[in-house]
């Protein structure tokens, strides 16, 4: 009865379709890993920048926060570009850019932060 169910080709379809799909699943998950295995996500629709805003924007005296996130080929983020109210301050200055090192893990020579002109 075995031997039947080996020789069926829909069944055999099935069982190839099964395995090249987990071998898929298996080869992403490992080329979405940095190399110290956190996952880094890419986002398009600005999403993470949204979010550093959020955090960088609560550090005292920074104010208005924007930022914009650089990706390397392989997804990692490879550089930082932030503008804050409060900047002008080389406290806050290094504050903001210690934080995005960090949060990111790359050098702080990666991260660049500007004073934002003021809105009225």
């Amino acid at each position: 009865m075995f031997e039947k169910l080996v020789k069926s080709k829909p069944l055999m379809r099935i069982i190839t379709a099964v395995l090249i799909g987990c071998a898929v699943i298996l080869t992403l998950s490992v080329f979405s890993k940095s190399k110290d295995g956190r996952r880094q996500i890419i986002d398009m629709d600005g999403g993470a920048e949204e979010r550093l805003c959020s955090i960088l924007s609560n550090v005292k005296g920074a104010g208005k926060v924007e930022a914009m996130i650089e990706y390397d080929t392989g997804g990692k983020v490879s550089g930082v570009l932030v503008t804050a109210e409060g900047a002008g301050n080389p406290v806050v200055a290094k504050d903001l850019t210690e934080g995005v090192a960090c949060l990111y893990n790359i050098p702080v020579s990666s991260v660049i932060v500007f004073e934002k002109e003021q809105e009225e």
